[in-house]
């Protein structure tokens, strides 16, 4: 009888065992959850292409950009600061060098990238409010390029807050070799969509350059220098027209590995500017056609121009106040 009230015992002490083990794992599981409020999407070294000058970038010979890109989510209900410190993300390169990330106005290409891309640095973010919807962000490191090799690992300290921290390691297959920094836009369900339509901002300011510089030449008496300015104007929201990087907007990057622009592209990802595009491109069509046959209605030719100019600004200030 003692024997079988012993063995009872052992039992119910084991199985009380098993329960307290669940519970703690459980517990464990739940916490995890609670702080994994980062998620990188891709990590980028940017190899550039020849027709991609970062002469004036403050980069020395020795260094070429790495661009990371990650999703950041405030899942509690409390409102957090997110660092203005540039050593709120670490990048340590094969457990030998480490870098800060870099400010997004550290270069002219750079700095018209992270402005143009969409995407947010956290250092400029200020308030990740509580519940939000996942914010998708770049970190911008200049790194040695010998950092970059086959066997190369990458280890990402994120302190972006007191409640918002990880670590990530990768390795040098999870780090993708880009020629433009319009490459980072692989981590999006369409790339080539989404790239054409953060062009847009580009497109509008040259387009609003060109129109001016038409209306410069007509004045002095240059016709054929004033067609051509408005042909670029037109060429900049054309369908099937000019590539263009997101870099800059004062040099067209036209490389074949960029898709040409359509009209469904921007659609896709920045519905509210489709019928402004089609406005200030249908009214250059209006102006260019208008001047072209033998005795031109100049009245007819301004309101175009006016119209379309007026869809261009409102464009730009949908981008200020993005």
């Amino acid at each position: 009888m003692k024997k079988a009230l012993s063995l009872i015992l052992i039992l119910v002490m084991s199985l009380s065992l098993c329960a307290c083990g669940s519970s703690n794992n459980t517990a464990d599981t739940e916490e995890t959850n609670e702080t994994a409020n980062i998620e990188v999407k891709g990590l980028f070294y940017l190899d550039p292409a020849e027709n991609l000058d970062l002469s004036e970038e403050g980069l020395s010979t020795a260094q070429n950009y790495l661009l990371l890109v990650y999703d950041v989510v405030n899942n509690s209900d409390k409102n957090i600061e997110l660092s203005t410190s540039a050593s709120s993300i670490t990048l340590n390169m094969n457990n030998t060098n480490s870098y800060n990330q870099i400010s997004p106005t550290f270069g002219d290409v750079l700095g018209a990238f992270i402005e143009n891309c969409g995407y947010s640095v956290s250092t400029k973010y200020g308030t990740l409010w509580g519940g939000s919807e996942p914010v998708r962000m770049i970190a911008s490191f200049a790194i040695n390029k010998n950092d970059i090799k086959d066997d190369c690992t990458a280890e990402i300290d994120f302190q972006l807050a007191d409640d918002i921290k990880d670590n990530i390691t990768m390795t040098a297959e999870e780090i993708q070799t880009i020629n433009l920094p319009d490459g980072v836009f692989a981590v999006e369900d369409d790339p080539d969509a989404y790239q054409i339509a953060r062009t847009v901002k580009s497109r509008a300011e040259l387009c609003i350059e060109y129109l001016q510089n038409a209306v410069k030449l007509e004045n002095e008496g240059y016709t054929i220098a004033r067609a051509a300015a408005h042909g670029l104007a037109a060429v900049m929201f054309a369908e099937e027209g000019v590539r263009m990087s997101c870099c800059s907007a004062e040099s067209i990057v036209g490389s074949e590995d960029l898709p040409t622009f359509n009209i469904e592209s921007v659609s896709k990802y920045l519905p509210e500017l489709t019928d402004k595009i089609i406005t200030a491109r249908d009214n250059i069509d209006i102006m260019i056609a208008e001047l072209n046959v033998e005795n031109p209605d100049y009245d007819k030719v301004n309101e175009a121009q006016y119209t379309a100019y007026d869809a261009l600004v409102e464009i730009l200030d949908y981008f200020e106040a993005e």
